[in-house]
């Protein structure tokens, strides 16, 4: 089961971003290029934390100590795409395996949902939003997504948009940080886990 990110550690920089699963074929003759994109893309991140006082820097050590490594897992929040309007409690109509796109339900009919860059999480694998998207008359909507959907998503699951998160995991089994007297900093790499 995956643990919960402290809610009082926020990273002074994050680095985040998608590893996407393609490959390119180069034909020796002409140099001309095929690519495949395949499934399996996931998010990545790196999280900086520049001064940990002696509270937060044994926070963050015993968190890491609970992770076991590369073993454990964890949601993390996304900082900077947290909403504070409600539009409705949505849920999942269709999310088939291997789409780019899903149909939701249960959002406030005829209105804007979601804006470009948007992060939704659904059973903790979190999506980002590629287009505007309004609600029809009926309060459904079909999101277009930046990646392709793992597993098909079961209907009537929960649609987490005021703050979405990302299952993630340690890329390594060894992390450490730097600690002087009054304080403390570290970097530490995570990637999404499934």
């Amino acid at each position: 089961m995956a643990l919960t990110w402290p809610a009082s550690l926020r990273p002074s920089e994050m680095t985040w971003g998608i590893v996407n699963n393609s490959r390119a074929f180069t034909s020796a003759l002409s140099n001309a290029q095929q690519i495949v994109g395949y499934p399996g893309a996931y998010w990545q991140c790196t999280l900086t934390f520049g001064l940990l006082t002696r509270a937060q820097e044994r926070e963050l050590s015993s968190f890491l100590g609970k992770l076991d490594g590369m073993f454990g897992t964890f949601n993390l929040p996304a900082f900077t795409r947290r909403r504070t309007n409600s539009v409705g409690a949505l849920t999942v109509v269709t999310g088939n395996a291997q789409a780019r796109t899903m149909v939701l339900a249960g959002a406030t009919p005829s209105t804007a949902i979601f804006a470009a860059g948007d992060y939704i999480t659904i059973a903790g694998e979190m999506f980002e939003v590629t287009d505007a998207v309004s609600s029809n008359a009926q309060g459904g909507l079909t999101v277009a997504l930046n990646k392709r959907i793992r597993k098909a998503l079961t209907p009537g699951a929960a649609v987490e948009y005021l703050n979405p998160y990302s299952e993630m995991r340690m890329t390594s089994d060894t992390w450490s940080m730097s600690v002087r007297p009054v304080i403390a900093n570290g970097s530490y790499q995570f990637r999404e886990a499934f």
